[in-house]
């Protein structure tokens, strides 16, 4: 409470001067939170829109004249059968996505739907009855459905009719037609195509003759005889040079032995590898005699001495050998070295030969070159000869076996039950356009609606502080309370533990703890119009004041209405404008309030005067001795747009409370109406919302009950 300024009411809002709208957050405004404050305002007349909109579309729906659906289902051929195999023009596209898709406007189209009223008999009907066959073809594409099953090469074809059996009948024909109609295009182009054959074939004969002719004279001219497929000189070319390669792999091959052979020679190799590289079997014989006698000089050197003739024996035997193996060495190797000579000799001989050979063939490569590109020719020509004839007997095959691209997988059968109205699809589609209706009802509404209904609204749309939310009271709450007492100011009283009391018992701290500089005694309760609730205000606010202990008085300065008469059952001669006129004392004028200690000031039954009571010396001396007499003065004006003395009144009092109902108030009357109470010299300290639905309500309200039931006392 220290903590306010001098200039600022219980909530820092200022305490004259006109306030400007307390800011908001886009999220507050448009956010989550403002739908759901939208929707449960509005909630009745989204139910009720909602509710009348989804049963009047579940009813149209369900009254329609029942319709039924009969499928036929046709699946495309998936092989390709094309008349030339260069040519995609004449032949099948490739079963992809696009050509069932073309197949299935093929479906949807004009000329086909016109080929299905001439096989339903509808072109002569509609001839008699005057309509036009487009007329026709338009209803029956209207009635027909054709669309790919899935990611299969299955259509489905699905007419509707109001007679099962008609739908039965348009889905067959179609099918059948659309056979007719393949069967019949590929005869067509079969026919185009075998003529255009004939023809093609014809020329492509003659050009086959002619340049095989050209050739064949071409090759007599030049005496360029053919021998197994080539000339002779190519021929012979061929020979020499696989002689060729044969010799010099040869000479390769006894190069390598010579030089394995001197170079183990030269390098003092061994017998034995000597022996292994020449692989003479010669040399293999002397080997193993040389081994034997070696064996049998080992035993006699081991039996007897060197000198003896046995050891000098065997000795001279084996240097014999060993010298005959040398002299095999030494003539293979000759012999090696005269092989690689003659074969080198052999390798020219044949070397000669192919240069002979390839000068002569060359003599002959120009006219050879010639007839090679004038075979060339010929056989290009009888091989697209050949390609088309074999095409040609090919498509007068397909001719005679009358297929299509496409085959029947099954009729359709007779529909039992009908495709519309359906009991879950219309019942989903009400509901539907029930929610989107009553949501647009409600949405629209709320923009309409310019009353206020929260405190954020109310401060954000008007700009003074709401400083109490009154909770409205409904009917069923009012039966609970005896006949004598059902009003609010009689329910403030029986039941003081309810969220309306609470609510008032915050309005009456929020106005006596509203100055700190000097103590509010005088509180002016005005509206902007006529049944907002200020009367009921003020006199609870008395009560609520009297309960917690406070000497208070509620003046009724409404002379037109006499509202507080009827909340308390006052019938007396004398009240304000007695008092005011000096006719009685303000003490004898003072009446009990009969269920609390609040004293009511009240209005004469047959008391109403045209004069200026309020702005008299008369009013100034009686509200400073109220305020003398009392802790709380509160005064009952009347509406400040309706009545032109609430203006005078609000002058005499600290401090004014204007009250607006929610839901009904207008924005821009209780703006209007603050404004005039701060023109007239008035202080405005707030306004009090007054009838605040549960629902309505956001946690800026001074107080909040929608989710806080269970600190209340209703019942």
């Amino acid at each position: 409470m220290n903590m306010m300024n001098k200039d600022q009411g219980p909530q820092g809002y200022p305490s004259s001067g006109y306030p400007a709208a307390a800011p908001q957050g886009l999220a507050e405004l448009f956010g989550v939170t403002a739908a759901m404050q939208m929707l449960r305002r509005r909630m009745l007349i989204m139910a009720l829109v909602g509710g009348v909109a989804a049963v009047a579309a579940f009813a149209f729906l369900m009254l329609r004249t029942p319709a039924y659906d009969a499928t036929a289902l046709v699946m495309i051929n998936l092989r390709q059968e094309r008349v030339l195999a260069q040519q995609d023009v004449m032949g099948q596209m490739p079963r992809d996505t696009a050509s069932i898709d073309s197949e299935i406007e093929l479906l949807r189209s004009p000329a086909l739907m016109g080929e299905l009223a001439e096989a339903l008999g509808l072109t002569n009907q509609g001839a008699d009855e005057g309509a036009d066959i487009e007329e026709i073809t338009a209803d029956l594409s209207e009635a027909l459905t054709v669309r790919r099953r899935g990611l299969t090469y299955v259509i489905e074809i699905t007419a509707r009719s109001t007679d099962p059996a008609r739908a039965q009948l348009i889905a067959n024909t179609y099918a059948d037609v659309y056979i007719a109609s393949q069967v019949n295009a590929r005869i067509d182009t079969a026919q185009r195509a075998n003529s255009w054959l004939s023809r093609r074939l014809a020329e492509l004969r003659e050009d086959v003759q002619r340049k095989e002719s050209a050739a064949e004279s071409y090759r007599v001219q030049t005496g360029l005889m053919p021998a197994q497929g080539s000339t002779l000189p190519e021929q012979q070319i061929t020979n020499v040079q696989t002689q060729v390669l044969q010799a010099q792999a040869d000479l390769a091959e006894r190069e390598a032995r010579f030089r394995q052979v001197q170079q183990l020679r030269q390098s003092g190799a061994p017998i034995e590898t000597l022996g292994n590289a020449i692989n003479s079997d010669t040399i293999r014989n002397l080997r193993d005699r040389e081994a034997e006698i070696a064996r049998r000089q080992s035993d006699l050197e081991n039996r007897y001495l060197e000198t003896h003739p046995a050891v000098q024996s065997i000795r001279a035997e084996r240097a014999d050998i060993e010298s005959q193996i040398q002299r095999e060495v030494q003539r293979i190797s000759v012999n090696l070295g005269n092989e690689v000579s003659v074969a080198r000799a052999r390798l020219q001989t044949l070397q000669g030969s192919l240069a002979s050979a390839t000068g002569e063939l060359n003599q002959n490569s120009g006219a050879s070159v010639r007839l090679r590109e004038l075979e060339r020719e010929a056989a290009a020509s009888r091989e697209v000869y050949e390609s088309y004839l074999q095409r040609y007997q090919e498509i007068a095959d397909q001719d005679q076996l009358n297929t299509s691209d496409a085959r029947l997988m099954t009729y359709a059968a007779e529909p039992t039950s009908p495709a519309s109205p359906q009991l879950r699809i219309s019942l989903a589609l009400a509901i539907a356009l029930g929610l989107l209706l009553g949501l647009g009802a409600g949405v629209i509404s709320e923009i309409l609606d310019q009353s206020v209904k929260s405190a954020d609204e109310l401060e954000s749309k008007v700009g003074f502080p709401a400083i109490a939310s009154i909770p409205t009271i409904n009917k069923r709450m009012m039966r609970q309370m005896p006949p004598s007492e059902r009003n609010p100011a009689g329910y403030l009283i029986g039941r003081p533990m309810s969220a309306f009391t609470e609510a008032l018992r915050v309005l009456r701290t929020v106005i006596v703890y509203s100055k700190l500089d000097f103590s509010v005694k005088v509180v002016a309760v005005t509206s902007a119009l006529p049944d907002e609730g200020k009367t009921t205000v003020s006199m609870c606010l008395g009560r609520v004041a009297a309960m917690s202990g406070q000497r208070v008085v509620v003046v009724d300065c409404d002379l037109r209405k006499q509202s507080i008469n009827d909340i308390v059952d006052i019938d007396s001669d004398v009240g304000i404008l007695q008092v005011l006129a000096g006719e009685a004392p303000w003490r004898s004028a003072i009446v009990q309030d009969p269920v609390s200690d609040a004293h009511i000031l009240p209005v004469a039954t047959s008391g109403f005067t045209p004069r200026d009571v309020f702005g008299s010396d008369a009013m100034a001396r009686l509200v400073q001795d109220l305020r003398s007499a009392y802790d709380l003065v509160v005064l009952d004006c009347a509406p400040i747009l309706a009545v032109a003395e609430t203006r005078i009144l609000v002058k005499h009092a600290d401090t004014t409370v204007m009250v607006a109902r929610a839901g009904r108030s207008a924005i821009g009357a209780v703006r209007s109406a603050a404004q005039q109470v701060e023109g007239a010299g008035g202080k405005v300290l707030g306004i009090a919302l007054n009838g605040v639905e549960a629902n309505w309500q956001s946690y800026a309200d001074s107080l909040y009950f929608y989710q806080s039931k269970s600190y209340y006392s209703v019942s």
